[in-house]
């Protein structure tokens, strides 16, 4: 059983597609199947989010013929974040790297939420999305630092909010490849997918966004500091989009250091004459150290989170 893609459905999302088409199993099912090798587009293996274009060909192999992919193991003791503050309408963690935010659909047991929710039950229900109680913003699982968490649902409609106005103040350290022209600037470049699935910046075309699904974003940075190869850059982000920082700073020349999704594909890449050897600081560099906002009482509050111990060790070596 094989499908050809029409222009009906350019554009359609793999697993969406294959819900429509195998009404006898699950997305959930389906999107298991993909990440396990049995769905082939043009004869190769492909994310779940795939975007099918025209004249794609879909085919099904028995999944019991494909080797397992090499996974690491995630750790199975349970991460817990730090309390920074613990006020009456919001609460202040710091996300150590490695703790997933909330459940996806493989229905993760070990999350910040599920650690919420054990602590404060309270916050059950708080929020508009299923398994996102007390969630006004997240951060990725293998990026640490400063979060806030509506304990009630008027702080949650009130935090949202300033989030959706760009009032909260996000500011984040990232050291990166290289040495950045600029010692400071702004990166403006819609985030979308590409057709793998991943997020990616685009460039702008004529002042139109190179494709309509792709969304606004928009990253500033200050150079805090060079040492040799690399940048210690101070991040603020005006608008939230999923790996927006990793997206915009790979899509400049200047990935971060550690970054497994948008790492350099050569062990050494030339960068302005110079050849940068990519190498492992044990995690991501990139982690979120304050937030600003104005609570209830419309009073601003700003919290830190100093950068971990892997990190501040990490750079301290590349100074020396």
């Amino acid at each position: 059983m094989n499908y050809k893609i029409a222009e009906a459905n350019n554009g359609d999302r793999l697993d969406k597609f294959l819900t429509e088409k195998l009404k006898n199993q699950t997305r959930s099912q389906i999107q298991k199947l993909i990440k396990n090798g049995g769905v082939l587009v043009n004869g190769k293996t492909v994310n779940v989010h795939r975007f099918l274009r025209i004249d794609d060909e879909i085919s099904f192999v028995e999944v019991t013929k494909i080797e397992p992919p090499i996974v690491k193991a995630r750790p199975t003791v349970m991460l817990e974040p730090k309390i920074i503050a613990d006020e009456i309408d919001f609460l202040i963690v710091e996300k150590p790297a490695g703790l997933l935010v909330h459940a996806t659909n493989q229905a993760e047991k070990n999350t910040l939420v599920s650690w919420l929710l054990k602590k404060y039950p309270e916050i059950a229900g708080v929020g508009e999305e299923k398994n996102r109680d007390g969630i006004i913003h997240r951060l990725d699982r293998d990026v640490s630092g400063v979060m806030a968490i509506a304990k009630n649902q008027a702080a949650y409609d009130h935090l949202k909010k300033q989030f959706k106005d760009r009032q909260v103040k996000k500011e984040y350290l990232a050291l990166v490849y290289g040495r950045l022209p600029q010692t400071q600037g702004e990166i403006d470049l819609p985030i979308g997918r590409n057709k793998d699935g991943q997020f990616v910046a685009h460039p702008w075309r004529h002042q139109l966004k190179l494709d309509a699904k792709d969304k606004v974003a928009k990253t500033k940075y200050k150079v805090l500091e060079y040492l040799k190869d690399y940048s210690l850059l101070e991040v603020t982000i005006l608008t939230g989009r999923t790996h927006q920082i990793r997206a915009h700073l790979s899509a400049i020349g200047h990935p971060i250091l550690g970054d497994q999704i948008y790492k350099p594909k050569r062990e050494i890449f030339n960068f302005l004459r110079r050849r940068i050897k990519v190498v492992d600081p044990g995690r991501i560099f990139l982690h979120s150290q304050k937030i600003g906002f104005n609570d209830l009482t419309n009073n601003w509050q700003e919290f830190t989170a100093p950068l971990p111990k892997i990190l501040n060790d990490f750079l301290n070596e590349k100074r020396s």
